[in-house]
């Protein structure tokens, strides 16, 4: 017999009646139970945490307690099973059925100490602060002019040759080209080498460069010179940004504690732990393998410790985070041989990106147009606390035909044992960017094995093995040993021997000991030798030398060798640049050479001579005064001139770099608000750093009333708007000292006024004797 849709309706309507009925008596029951709970509030302290919490608790008629739904979550308690009750549309759960938990309820002090285990609570994520954003130094517009002039003789053949480089820089970006001279050679008397403008986006990560610049390798293609457009991830714009997987550790704790946090032995931070599970996020690695540790410790004293292993690598990315760039223009040919030699179309795809925190994949593609074409890919993978390993596929190819690379690779650094082993094979017809401007010929088969080996604190062993295959020419492989041990105050010993298997054998070895001394000196002495093509023959060498200072100053070096050999060679760095002498003779060829590099810069109207300027640079401003000492992280670096300036040419771009002055120092009449001031200079650019320098003119005199006794001591002076005691005697020292100035003196219910003389031009602290205090000129209703 046929159903008809409205009896089947009705069925389905009886069927989900029958299903919840028991739920809708269970919330009726509810709301009905509802009324024999009675409300009582109570002060409540959670495995003695403070401060403790007043919550609004139900009471059933055996005593139970029933704690709303949202106020589990303030007691940072997991809601237990069961059903609730339902009081004014609010669900209410029993606070005893909480798993391992105990009450104490004092009814005299209306307060409940809850005793719960670890496992009661909700988990507690604690991340580790992350750096400050970087605020940026604005660049002052200027500009510098880097030299360098050089003088050559050897063997009795003398040539002269310099390089320049021109920089202009201000809030947009930088813009250099540089230039080199050569006399003699048959070459070009002057080539062009790049010119570049650079424009960061700190805040992306991002540069942009145009013109002359390097293309991206990736993690197996070739880095070629060309001229175009560059743009990319740059995380030098982020020095103190960690850009490999972050660790993380994990514990409880059942009562109030503090966590000391850990890595390979360091203490890098403390936090404070609520009881209950809890993750500590964020927390920087070291490169290779490692431990974290966390110590907690509760209000008792008792402590637990929690290890967890890790292996950390510059391979990987964090998670989520991306790196690329993006190479298009012309290829650059005979680069310092001509100043415009561009060729064929380049362009360059790299991506990498962190799929987790154990896996990053990169991929890379070239083009050179009518050359060779590449692209692949490589994988990192974590694993675990071993090491990381890496696979490698592409396929590349030119006009005549195409082929594929395959490798494999990994690598363990540990405290102890560190081993990298790699291996890459390209097909006889692979082909990739680069490959026809090498003056090598392309590998088919490279393979590398290193290891170190830690044997004690203060000696370590390292073995190298290279092979490489090529198709028109025989194999090569290496082989290296190298052994070196700290000896204290002793000094440090190191043995290298190699052997190279080619065309022809080739042996050597070199014994070294070097001795450090006070005031950067220090000697060596060495033992060099071997047997094939190659080596020099065997011989001792002994050195002297003493290494220049950050700032001005001088260094040299002494060595001579048990062939005749000799090296001489002295440089003294200045202000306004550094010049270098050589001589040297070497298997019987002797020669000569000045060198004499330095800077000009031209930056807030004031043009300055200075040592060569390779990354950015300040100019500091002291309001005139002169030779005060100027440090960069606490390292004496310059003096103030005659105007009070003075030029730091080396500072570390997009990095906090300290100045500093020393305000014993200065002159007695100034007063800095801040002897520090951090610069974070963008690339190659200049930053002006004026310092709150305040001339004060100060003095002391003695203050007497008319009848030629001292003002008595404790007496308060108004000078200048500011008030100023008087001393025993009536000596008084006052700022603000100027021509003519008038004060006030009062003591108890007796005042006077009085008229300081015009201070002596030539000293910064006078003492201008007796000053006659007058009563009756004086005010009668004036407060000091």
């Amino acid at each position: 017999m046929a159903i008809s849709p409205l009896r089947r309706l009705g069925a389905w309507a009886a069927l989900i009646a029958l299903l919840t009925l028991p739920a809708v008596h269970g919330v009726c029951a509810a709301e009905s139970e509802a009324t024999d709970l009675t409300e009582a509030v109570l002060e409540v302290s959670v495995n003695m945490q403070k401060p403790t919490q007043m919550i609004v608790l139900l009471k059933d008629e055996n005593g139970q307690l029933w704690v709303q739904e949202s106020d589990f979550a303030a007691l940072r308690l997991r809601l237990p099973d069961g059903t609730p009750r339902l009081v004014a549309g609010q669900r209410y759960y029993p606070l005893q059925t909480v798993p391992g938990i105990t009450l104490e309820v004092d009814d005299r002090t209306q307060s409940v100490a809850v005793n719960a285990p670890a496992a009661a609570f909700l988990s507690t994520r604690i991340d580790t602060p992350a750096p400050p954003t970087p605020v940026i130094t604005q660049a002052s517009p200027g500009a510098f002019l880097n030299y360098q002039l050089s003088a050559l003789r050897v063997a009795g053949e003398g040539s002269l040759g310099g390089t320049g480089e021109l920089g202009l820089f201000a809030a947009p970006g930088v813009f250099t080209n540089s230039a080199v001279y050569r006399d003699g050679a048959g070459l070009d008397a002057l080539i062009r080498l790049d010119s570049t403008f650079t424009h960061d986006l700190p805040q992306r990560l991002e540069s942009l460069v145009l013109g002359d610049a390097i293309s991206d390798a990736g993690t197996w293609g070739n880095a070629v010179r060309f001229a175009g457009i560059r743009w990319g991830t740059n995380f030098a714009l982020r020095p103190d940004l960690l850009t490999t997987p972050l660790l993380a550790a994990a514990g409880t704790a059942v009562v109030p504690s503090t966590a000391d946090i850990f890595v390979n032995n360091q203490q890098i931070g403390t936090q404070q732990l609520p009881p209950g599970p809890f993750v500590i996020d964020r927390l920087p690695s070291v490169t290779g393998s490692g431990q974290v540790s966390v110590v907690v410790r509760d209000a008792l004293g008792r402590e637990q410790l929690i290890t967890q292993p890790f292996y950390s690598s510059a391979t990987l990315l964090a998670p989520g985070l991306s790196q690329y760039a993006v190479d298009l223009g012309a290829i650059r040919n005979n680069y310092a041989l001509s100043s415009a030699d561009y060729g064929s179309a380049l362009g360059v795809l790299d991506y990498r990106r962190g799929l987790s925190t154990s896996l990053t994949v990169a991929a890379h593609a070239e083009y050179l147009e009518h050359d060779a074409h590449a692209a692949g890919v490589n994988l990192a993978q974590a694993l675990g606390t071993l090491g990381i390993a890496n696979v490698t596929a592409g396929a590349g190819g030119d006009d005549h035909g195409s082929g594929y690379l395959s490798g494999l690779g990994f690598e363990h650094i540990g405290g102890r044992v560190s081993v990298t082993a790699s291996t890459l094979f390209a097909s006889h017809d692979f082909r990739q960017v680069g490959d026809s401007s090498s003056l090598t010929p392309p590998y088919r088969e490279r393979d590398l094995l290193q290891a170190g080996l830690t044997l004690t604190r203060a000696s370590s062993l390292a073995l190298a093995l290279v092979h490489e295959s090529y198709d028109a020419q025989p194999s090569q492989q290496t082989l290296s040993l190298t052994y070196s041990i700290v000896l204290g105050d002793y000094g440090a010993l190191s043995l290298m021997a190699s052997h190279t298997q080619a065309q022809q054998t080739q042996n050597s070895y070199y014994l070294s000991y070097t001795l450090p001394l006070a005031n950067r000196r220090a000697v060596s002495l060495a033992a060099v030798g071997g047997s094939g093509q190659g080596p020099g023959g065997n011989q001792l060498y002994a050195t002297y030398l003493q290494n220049p200072p950050v700032g001005p100053g001088t260094g040299y070096r002494l060595a001579v060798s048990s062939a005749g050999n000799y090296d001489a060679d002295w440089r003294r760095q200045a202000v306004v640049g550094d010049i270098e002498l050589e001589a040297a003779r070497n298997q019987g060829v002797s020669g000569e050479s000045a060198l004499w590099s330095g800077a000009a810069t031209w930056m807030d109207g004031q043009l300055r001579a200075t040592r060569s300027v390779n990354d950015s640079f300040a100019l500091v401003d002291l309001d005139g005064i002169p030779n005060v000492p100027v440090y960069i992280d606490h390292q004496l670096v310059a003096h103030t001139d005659a105007q009070g300036f003075a030029l730091l040419h080396d500072l570390l771009p997009y990095q906090a770099n300290r100045i500093d002055v020393e305000p014993t120092e200065l002159p007695l009449d100034t007063q800095i608000d801040a002897r520090v001031m951090v610069l974070e200079p963008p690339y190659r650019s200049g930053v002006v750093a004026r310092f709150p320098v305040e001339r004060i003119r100060g003095g002391t005199f003695h203050l007497v009333t008319a009848d030629g006794n001292p003002v008595p001591a404790g007496a308060l002076v108004n000078f200048q708007g500011a008030v100023f005691p008087v001393a025993y005697d009536g000596v008084t020292y006052v700022t603000g000292f100027d021509h003519g100035t008038e004060g006030r003196a009062r003591w108890g219910d007796r005042q006077c006024t009085f008229r300081l003389p015009p201070p002596p031009p030539d000293d910064p602290l006078p003492d201008v004797g007796r000053i006659l205090c007058d009563e009756t000129r004086a005010p009668a209703a004036t407060e000091p």
